[in-house]
């Protein structure tokens, strides 16, 4: 078995990176070079499974002074090799990055996937920060996912004056999650517990800070909010929020008409329900109960569930139906504009934000009727 891995291994890194381009988003970086660093922390007030403490691996992007080689995207994938386990030596995470990447690849994907492994990104390993203090973001990755899951997207952020941390989305006991109640608690618990480390950071000015989440990620930061007011913005990347009402309706303390936190939603185009992969709760959204929130709802037609994260984009084998791949990757970076503005109108007060986000889509260099954008006003 050890050859076999070892094999596919030398196969996966020998085949020419020329064979297919890496990933295309089309976003241009912001004033400030980006830094990344990682944190191994601990919750001391949780268990998980044998261990006494819950791992938090805590990843950081920062705003930077320039210098320095940038990562490459193998960088980035030998986080999961060690993000439920500090002890693991480098070659036991190589291994677990070997064996989730098997998960994914097939024989025809081996080029592509080298291609990506190989792809140049932003951020600078333990980059010199630059001066000032700036607003933090914390990102709530989806169901089971790593911290890097979105980023290119935490990149842009960092380059555009934003503090962005992260953790990978742990199972109460376990490596993996279940999309129940007990699991989106544990996540948004993470969530609190990074946003009290924000306040530790010198760097960082945790008065102005937000949470983004994808998928479960934007259940679980929904219900961090609903404890939390240090939180003072939230967006939802195709967020489970709109679809587990079951799941909500469990968290008898959840009061989403309460909530005055502002929310940009950006959803994947309408599917017939015979293709969605699970129904839609008939009972209403938690969109709708939230009335006492600023919501901005964009609906990205090019954008199936799955692509709203980029760790998908580069490995995952999807399907794009009549959109290209690079199609797609151009969404997701007006998507990560989109994030960019809502935050400065929310978290900066620039008022042009909040205006970006309600423009024709070729008013913002997408093609027309791509994305289709709605405002719902608070009833306060």
């Amino acid at each position: 078995m050890i050859r076999l891995i070892a094999f596919f291994f030398a196969l996966l890194c020998s085949v020419p990176c020329i064979a297919q381009q890496a990933l295309l988003i089309d976003n241009k970086p912001g004033p400030h070079a980006v830094g990344m660093r990682t944190v191994e922390q601990y919750d001391t007030s949780r268990r998980y499974g044998q261990a006494a403490a819950r791992p938090i691996q805590t990843v950081i992007w920062y705003p930077a002074r320039q210098g320095g080689a940038p990562m490459r995207y193998d960088d980035y994938l030998a986080l999961f090799g060690w993000d439920d386990d500090f002890r693991r030596t480098p070659e036991q995470g190589a291994q677990v990055v070997e064996d989730w990447l098997a998960s994914f690849v097939g024989k025809d994907r081996l080029a592509q996937v080298a291609a990506e492994r190989n792809a140049v990104l932003w951020a600078v390993r333990d980059a010199q920060p630059a001066p000032g203090r700036f607003p933090v973001v914390i990102y709530s990755p989806s169901l089971s996912s790593p911290a890097f899951e979105n980023a290119e997207m935490m990149e842009l952020l960092a380059s555009h004056d934003y503090i962005v941390i992260a953790s990978p989305a742990l199972g109460v006991a376990t490596r993996g999650q279940k999309a129940d109640l007990a699991h989106a608690e544990a996540q948004a618990a993470d969530i609190r517990f990074l946003v009290a480390y924000a306040g530790t950071l010198p760097q960082a000015d945790a008065g102005r800070l937000a949470v983004v989440g994808f998928s479960f990620g934007g259940l679980a930061n929904v219900l961090a909010a609903a404890k939390d007011e240090r939180i003072k913005a939230l967006v939802c990347l195709d967020g489970s929020v709109r679809y587990h009402h079951k799941l909500l309706a469990e968290a008898s303390w959840l009061k989403l008409e309460q909530m005055r936190t502002p929310l940009l939603f950006l959803a994947q185009r309408p599917n017939p329900f015979e293709r969605v992969r699970f129904l839609p709760d008939p009972s209403g959204t938690a969109l709708q109960k939230m009335k006492n929130a600023d919501i901005y709802l964009l609906t990205m037609y090019p954008m199936e569930h799955s692509h709203f994260a980029t760790s998908f984009l580069r490995l995952d084998p999807l399907e794009f139906d009549e959109y290209t791949r690079d199609e797609v990757a151009r969404a997701h970076g007006a998507a990560g504009r989109y994030v960019l503005n809502f935050l400065n109108g929310t978290l900066k007060g620039e008022g042009e934000g909040f205006a970006y986000l309600m423009k024709k889509p070729e008013q913002t260099g997408m093609p027309p009727h791509s994305v289709y954008s709605q405002f719902i006003p608070a009833q306060r």
